[in-house]
């Protein structure tokens, strides 16, 4: 390679380099003045153009878009934080039963409802504009809604054997003072039975009479023993049938809501599917009144 020829590659390496230097920091800049400028709708285009070009304007690309989103990717937590506020205020809207905690700077908890024991019901990502939902409190719900056609409820079959298994604790409870007759009868019968002088080939026949009213006593003195610990097993019980019960009546206000504000679950579930596209439309929507005023 002659000294001309290695000149060259170094110039068009340097003018590559260069280039792609600028493009980055224009990125930055861009970046910067529209987040400034409160422009979210161009702030969600820097973020990631390809999504925003596909899902929002419904784009078909045949080549993915400059993404330099890497270079403020360590600020995640400042952006959301800043991203959060006008889609908190569109949430607000669309999603009247949801409130959010900010616990920690860029990261927020969603709260279904505001009524006493609501549910912390997942958290909310700015940056992707979606619910992350607890698999546990969305599972519940969806389970809810489906039992619902089949006219039941999610607590039932725990509330009814919690229910059945009180009605026998109060029926050994009940039962007591047949139980000390039937003990004062075995005891009779083996005070009877030691008294006997069998004989050689009557033996084995009291000996298992015997074993007999032994198993029988001590089984009455078992039941006597879960009927001691039966009044706090039924307190207990309570509790969680309590507990069941409200936890129904939660899911019913959830159900209300949801039905109030989209018709149905499959409504709910195809909004948030789709959340991400709605409030890119929903700013351009706003960018576009405030152009024209």
């Amino acid at each position: 390679m002659d000294r001309k020829t290695e000149e060259d590659q170094f110039s068009q390496n340097d003018a590559i380099l260069s280039s792609a230097l600028k493009q980055k920091m224009a990125y930055l800049n861009d970046l910067s003045e529209s987040i400034t400028k409160g422009n979210d709708l161009k702030v969600y285009e820097l973020i990631d153009p390809n999504r925003f070009a596909t899902e929002a304007n419904g784009e078909t690309l045949t080549e993915t878009k400059p993404d330099h989103y890497g270079l403020a990717s360590d600020l995640n937590a400042q952006l959301s934080h800043h991203l959060s506020d006008q889609l908190i205020d569109y949430l607000g809207k669309t999603y009247p039963f949801f409130y959010y905690h900010e616990y920690e700077l860029g990261k927020f908890h969603i709260y279904f409802g505001n009524w006493w024991d609501h549910r912390l019901f997942g958290e909310l990502d700015p940056i992707n504009v979606r619910f992350n939902f607890s698999e546990e409190a969305y599972g519940m719900l969806a389970k809810s809604f489906q039992l619902e056609l089949e006219n039941k409820r999610v607590n039932d079959d725990e509330m009814r054997q919690l229910g059945e298994e009180n009605e026998k604790l109060t029926q050994l409870i009940e039962d007591q003072d047949k139980r000390d007759q039937k003990k004062e009868a075995v005891r009779k019968q083996l005070k009877e039975n030691e008294e006997k002088s069998p004989m050689p080939w009557e033996a084995g026949k009291v000996k298992e009479a015997h074993q007999q009213l032994t198993d029988a006593l001590l089984e009455l003195t078992n039941i006597d023993e879960q009927a001691t610990n039966a009044r706090p097993k039924i307190k207990e019980n309570e509790n969680k049938i309590l507990a069941l019960s409200k936890e129904e009546t939660i899911l019913n206000l959830e159900k209300q809501n949801i039905r109030a504000s989209f018709g149905s679950f499959d409504a709910f579930n195809d909004s948030n599917d789709h959340l991400y596209a709605k409030y890119i439309q929903n700013l351009t929507a706003e960018s576009q009144v405030k152009d024209d005023e």
